[in-house]
């Protein structure tokens, strides 16, 4: 897929880029039939709402709602279906094209999980960067957000800060734990840019892992389900020693 040089400026510049219905509907409805499943069997390893205490999240594992998955990690290694569609050759031409990069590496170590929002118990995601725990010898990775139905606001959907991926924050604009403070003067001013990423399914968003990007919680009655990877090219390495060499990442 040859992306036009318009669509490249705009990621340079916006940080993001959404491609319409771009997998064939036989392997999202397989990826779908297999989170579902694995949901239901509860087929570790995932991670709860609760466990992360986001705002919205149940307090504690024991109260009810407490066992909600948030996540299922290392999706990678779960099915055919998930590592079909991390190694996809559309995937690839794309993010040659905004990589500039003739090899891509499928990162196991961040992401690679379904992100799951639940009815009732879904929590709110607070503005921050990928990148923030990330180590890396720069900022150059991309991630993928293939949706598995409708996403918008009443369902979580991602919000980004367009050309936030650019911004040189100060110290003082994050807080202990590297979210984004609202209240902060330069914070306000970016805040006004964000813009709700709405997708159907079978969609999938491009954004580079160093923009500012937050969630809200799901306020309907139907889950939503994303697969979300992250890829870097050959320019741009795993620091060794780190969380982001745990596992061996993928030449695709």
């Amino acid at each position: 897929m040859n992306l036009t040089p318009a669509e490249i400026e705009q990621f340079n510049q916006d940080g993001y880029l959404i491609i319409r219905q771009m997998i064939d509907m036989t392997l999202l409805n397989e990826i779908r039939a297999q989170t579902k499943n694995h949901l239901n069997l509860r087929l570790p390893p995932f991670e709860l709402e609760a466990e992360l205490g986001y705002p919205k999240a149940p307090k504690s594992t024991e109260e009810e709602g407490g066992q909600t998955i948030r996540r299922l990690l290392l999706a990678y290694t779960r099915d055919q279906a998930f590592r079909e569609w991390a190694k996809n050759r559309v995937v690839k031409s794309i993010l040659q094209q905004l990589l500039d990069s003739e090899k891509i590496y499928f990162v196991q170590s961040h992401h690679n999980c379904v992100m799951t929002k639940q009815p009732a118990y879904s929590s709110k995601t607070l503005w921050h960067r990928d990148v923030r725990y990330w180590r890396f010898s720069n900022h150059e990775l991309i991630n993928s957000w293939l949706s598995m139905g409708p996403e918008n606001n009443d369902n979580g959907c991602l919000k980004v800060i367009p050309g936030s991926h650019r911004l040189e924050e100060s110290s003082d604009m994050v807080d202990g734990e590297l979210f984004l403070k609202i209240d902060h003067p330069q914070s306000e001013q970016w805040l006004t840019k964000a813009v709700d990423v709405e997708l159907q399914a079978g969609d999938v968003l491009f954004f580079h892992a160093a923009i500012f990007h937050a969630a809200n919680h799901n306020r309907t009655e139907l889950p939503k389900y994303s697969l979300v990877n992250s890829y870097h090219g050959e320019g741009t390495r795993p620091i060794k020693g780190t969380k982001s060499t745990t596992f061996e990442e993928v030449l695709i």
